[in-house]
């Protein structure tokens, strides 16, 4: 079954192999990554699919924070495993491990981390930050194969790099609708591929760059749990290499460029996928060989119900190296 015709419940089916340990009913896919590896957002979802399925009706996910241990392969399914770490009439921790089983029969980690829950509680302030920049709405935008289509029929880009595009991010396209706002960077650049492209933030330092894309689930999402997973799968992408493009370079440039680890916070609990939300990602410091950026989640009421966080290697190419191979 191709990608496109198969939602990430599907892929993320679960089946009890032991206490507390489940595997996926497919293995994940590779996505944004030059190298033969797994979107690193299938684990994500993974890892906070399992810790929401341990914990007593009513305990919501707010934060699942912790580390990429290294890549997931495409060609075997995922594992996970859930260690209870605290349970209070309030609070739950859920220690998480998302694993595969290699060709000689060991584990190897793919992530590790903890997942924190609360039961429903009101409020004594409510206020939410706004984007950093205005965004248009998605009506009237184009959905991201069109805009793509777009810029070839316009002599922007080749059909060869808006082939290369959609193959590496083709997953993302058959799981979620994608409105890039014209305000921001992907919109003009397709998320970095087309470097040589002017944006309306060329003048701007880096750390007050953005991008921003409106987007909803194609599927139906059923439960709280779905929504969940589709929140941190979602949350995950991009986050590492938006500092290449917002500096006119991508992945090719790069020795190496992936997420080291990761905090998401989720400021609400009735989460709803299928419906419009506006994506941003900024980028905050780049040092010793590593990246600091966020991307942030709103609905279409101008409420913040997520942000994620990540420190990511970047790693130059060594003198007479090519970089990642696109």
């Amino acid at each position: 079954m191709s990608t496109k015709s198969r939602s990430l419940t599907k892929t993320l089916a679960f089946k009890g192999i032991g206490k507390n340990e489940f595997e996926t009913a497919y293995p994940p896919e590779r996505m944004g990554n030059t190298a033969n590896i797994a979107y690193g957002g299938y684990a994500l979802a993974t890892a906070a699919k399992a810790a929401a399925l341990s914990v007593p009706q009513g305990y919501h996910l707010y934060s699942i924070m912790g580390n990429y241990l290294g890549p997931a392969l495409t060609d075997r399914p995922l594992r996970s495993s859930v260690r209870t770490i605290r349970q209070t009439r309030t609070f739950a921790t859920r220690q998480v491990e998302v694993s595969q089983k290699q060709d000689d029969g060991s584990i190897r980690a793919c992530l590790i981390a903890l997942a924190d829950f609360q039961v429903a509680e009101p409020a004594m302030l409510e206020f939410s930050i706004p984007p950093s920049k205005a965004y248009s709405g998605p009506e009237g935008l184009q959905a991201l194969p069109a805009h793509r289509k777009h810029l070839v029929d316009t002599g922007k880009i080749s059909q060869q790099l808006a082939d290369m595009h959609s193959k590496s991010f083709g997953v993302s396209e058959g799981l979620y609708e994608t409105r890039p706002c014209p305000e921001g960077i992907f919109y003009s650049n397709l998320t970095g591929l087309a470097k040589t492209l002017p944006t309306p933030q060329d003048s701007l330092p880096i750390t007050e760059k953005s991008t921003a894309d409106w987007l909803r689930s194609l599927f139906p999402l059923p439960s709280l749990v779905d929504n969940v997973a589709n929140l941190a799968f979602v949350m995950d992408g991009a986050v590492s290499f938006a500092p290449l493009s917002f500096s006119k370079m991508f992945l090719d440039d790069a020795g190496a460029c992936s997420s080291l680890d990761f905090a998401l916070r989720l400021f609400k609990r009735d989460i709803k996928m299928e419906e419009w939300h506006l994506k941003e990602w900024t980028t905050k410091v780049g040092a010793e060989g590593r990246t600091f950026s966020e991307a942030r989640l709103w609905d279409k009421e101008g409420n913040c119900v997520a942000c994620m966080s990540q420190q990511s290697i970047l790693r130059p190419k060594k003198d007479g190296k090519k970089g990642l191979k696109l």
